[in-house]
C-alpha cells in the first residue's frame, strides 16, 4: 500500500535537491579552478627555466603583448593566490554544503521511519 508523502517531507527533499544543484555547481566551480591553478604552476614552471632576458608575451584579449620575465611571474603569482582564495572558499562552501546535505537526509529519513512505523525503505 503507497502512502502519500507529507507536505513537510515533500519540502525537505525539494531542499535536498537544491542543496545537491548547489553542490554539483561548487564542485564544478573548484574542478575548473584547480586546472587553472595546475596550469599556472606549469606556466610558472616554464617561466622560471628561461634566462631573465628572456622575450615573454601574454596574451590579453586577442593580442599578444611583450612582457619582462619578471611581470609575468609577478601576475602568474598574483593569479595563483587568487585562484587559492577562491579554492579555500570553494572547499568551505562544499563542507558546509555536504554537512546540510547529510543533516537532511537524516532529518527526511527519520521522519519517514517515523511516519512507518519505524521502518525505512
Amino acid at each position: 500500500m503507497a502512502t502519500e508523502i507529507p507536505p513537510a517531507v515533500r519540502n525537505d527533499l525539494d531542499r535536498l535537491r537544491q542543496l545537491e544543484d548547489q553542490l554539483q555547481a561548487v564542485l564544478l566551480r573548484k574542478q575548473q579552478y584547480e586546472s587553472e591553478l595546475r596550469n599556472v604552476d606549469k606556466a610558472l614552471n616554464e617561466l622560471n627555466k628561461l634566462p631573465q632576458d628572456s622575450k615573454v608575451y601574454k596574451v590579453v584579449g586577442t593580442f599578444l603583448l611583450s612582457t619582462t620575465r619578471d611581470e609575468a611571474i609577478q601576475d602568474l603569482n598574483q593569479r595563483k593566490e587568487l585562484l587559492d582564495l577562491h579554492l579555500q572558499s570553494l572547499v568551505k562552501q562544499e563542507n558546509m554544503l555536504r554537512k546540510q546535505i547529510s543533516e537532511l537526509e537524516n532529518k527526511v529519513k527519520q521522519t519517514l521511519a517515523a511516519g512507518q512505523g519505524g521502518q525505512v525503505q
